[in-house]
């Protein structure tokens, strides 16, 4: 009895031992973890929708197995659930590349390598989602009402009455509710009730119903991290996220669209309300008949409206005048 107690406590230790040897620990999506010294590809990006932070950390795996085949060099994946752990990560060094939410590297100027695609296109509208019992018609019901947030970093205001909103209404038009970690959590609070609405790329929308849908928002882009990386390096990785074919919420990568990310970069600052410029300050005192001024005659649309600036007879006023 006792020694096959003795046998127990050295196989215990021998296990021990074993698990504290190189190589055999395990990595966070459950598999077992690749050499120390392989350079992190990184997914930080919580608006992109994935089934779970398991599915995150998969997809960065897969990303990173398809980047070391077409390169030579050796990468692991990691997913990060929080902008705190990926940029402590960052700061270390060892994260090389990573797919980051557009608001990052608009925010932060990190050098692009390429920007994700859906539907051959840099770029998807995002929309306002509510649970199908939420009897609201429109972004106007909504006032007052709880906004699920999902905190990227700096600019988030900005982002979503800036940018989504495009300055229609002010930043306390929400009730900003609770905050998940990433979209799929934002959706799960809308579904349980625990909050009135989210935003979410459309096609995500999880079964909720879409009330407002936003102008197209950059997608995320794929940056470099890691300022030692020699420039042949760098364009060997770019050139294998060109080619890169790996199942997940994007489709392909394609190159980064600067002018849309330097417009997402000018809307990230404080909130502000568009600005509704009067058309006409003071009436002349000498303003002729109207009769003496008949309209030509305008070709009306299937609908039969006019805009009103037409109607007016003004110019129309700039898209984003803040």
């Amino acid at each position: 009895m006792r020694a096959r107690s003795e046998r127990r406590v050295w196989a215990v230790w021998a296990l021990a031992l074993w698990l504290a040897m190189p190589g055999v620990a395990w990595a966070q999506d459950g598999g077992p973890a690749e050499a120390d010294d392989a350079r992190v590809v990184g997914v930080y990006a919580p608006r992109l929708l994935f089934a779970s932070g398991m599915a995150r950390s998969r997809y960065a795996a897969d990303v990173a197995a398809a980047l070391s085949a077409a390169t030579g060099l050796a990468f692991k994946g990691r997913g990060f659930a929080t902008g705190r752990e990926f940029d402590s990560q960052v700061a270390t060094g060892r994260v090389a590349v990573a797919l980051v939410d557009a608001q990052v590297q608009a925010r932060r100027s990190l050098t692009p390598l390429g920007q994700a695609r859906r539907n051959g296109k840099a770029a998807a509208p995002m929309v306002l989602v509510v649970a199908p019992g939420v009897q609201v018609d429109g972004l106007l019901a909504l006032k007052g009402r709880s906004l699920a947030t999902v905190p990227v970093g700096p600019g988030d205001a900005g982002f979503r009455a800036n940018f989504l909103l495009q300055g229609e209404v002010g930043d306390d038009f929400f009730s900003l509710g609770r905050s998940a970690r990433d979209v799929q959590g934002a959706l799960n609070l809308v579904s349980l009730g625990k909050a009135d609405a989210a935003f979410t790329f459309a096609g995500d929308t999880a079964g909720l119903r879409v009330v407002f849908r936003s102008r197209p928002v950059p997608l995320p882009v794929w940056v470099q991290t890691d300022p030692s990386l020699t420039a042949a390096q760098v364009a060997q990785i770019r050139q294998a996220l060109a080619g890169l074919r790996v199942a997940g919420p994007v489709q392909g990568v394609g190159p980064a669209d600067g002018p849309a990310l330097a417009g997402l970069a000018k809307a990230l600052g404080a909130p502000r309300r568009r600005v509704a410029r009067p058309i006409l300050g003071t009436a002349p005192d000498d303003l002729p008949p109207l009769a003496a001024h008949p309209a030509a005659p305008r070709p009306v649309g299937v609908a039969g409206a006019v805009p009103v600036a037409d109607a007016l007879g003004v110019p129309a006023p700039p898209a984003d005048a803040f």
